[in-house]
């Protein structure tokens, strides 16, 4: 699958627990710097793969610590507290999006694109080439990107962004795979051209951690 060219690390083992719960939505203050600490990284990447600017991606990644900090009282303890933060970070930058005047297409599927299905060569090229990869799921309609956002960016799990999202597993595993159908359609067509002129040997997008 294409987007699995998108993951950046795993999370950190373990990390929840009812009593962790409990203290994150107390702003209890150790467990907070410990998700700074572990986060903050992340929570750039995410926003700086989104919208490939990095002073407004370390500004949107602030933005959404102040606001989970000053949005916890509403944390309901139903989640882990980094799902619940990647919510928050989702929805800092969507809310960016919009104040730059990017209007996003509806969430509908093409039932006329057939599944993808890259060969390993072209898979090789496109990792070669991940900012060609970034720039196509940053043109994906807004539910799209941002589940995929959470998914391979933030390594959250199927089940953790459908509660997120107030939808159900399924659906998330429905959004993953139109997603995956329209980047594949956005750059097959470009795949001839970086093979036969060798692009992508300097292309590849570079995240700080």
């Amino acid at each position: 699958m294409i987007l699995e060219l998108l993951v950046i690390e795993p999370p950190p083992p373990g990390g929840d627990s009812p009593d962790l719960r409990r203290r994150f939505g107390a702003r209890d203050r150790d467990v907070w710097d410990r998700l700074v600490r572990d986060e903050h990284g992340r929570i750039f990447n995410l926003h700086l793969r989104l919208i490939g600017d990095r002073e407004a991606a370390a500004d949107l990644t602030q933005d959404t610590f102040a606001e989970a900090w000053r949005s916890a009282g509403s944390y309901s303890g139903e989640s882990p507290p980094r799902a619940w933060l990647y919510g928050v970070a989702s929805n800092v930058n969507r809310n960016w999006l919009r104040r730059q005047g990017r209007h996003e297409p509806p969430d509908e599927a093409d039932d006329t694109l057939p599944d993808p299905e890259p060969t390993a060569e072209e898979i090789a090229l496109l990792r070669e080439r991940t900012d060609v990869v970034l720039s196509a799921v940053r043109e994906l309609p807004e539910s799209y990107r941002r589940t995929v956002a959470m998914r391979y960016f933030g390594g959250l799990t199927g089940p953790e962004i459908a509660q997120i999202e107030g939808v159900e597993p399924g659906t998330i595993r429905w959004r993953i795979h139109e997603a995956n159908k329209l980047l594949w359609a956005a750059l097959a067509p470009t795949i001839g051209e970086e093979g036969d002129d060798g692009a992508g040997q300097d292309g590849e997008l570079r995240i700080a951690p």
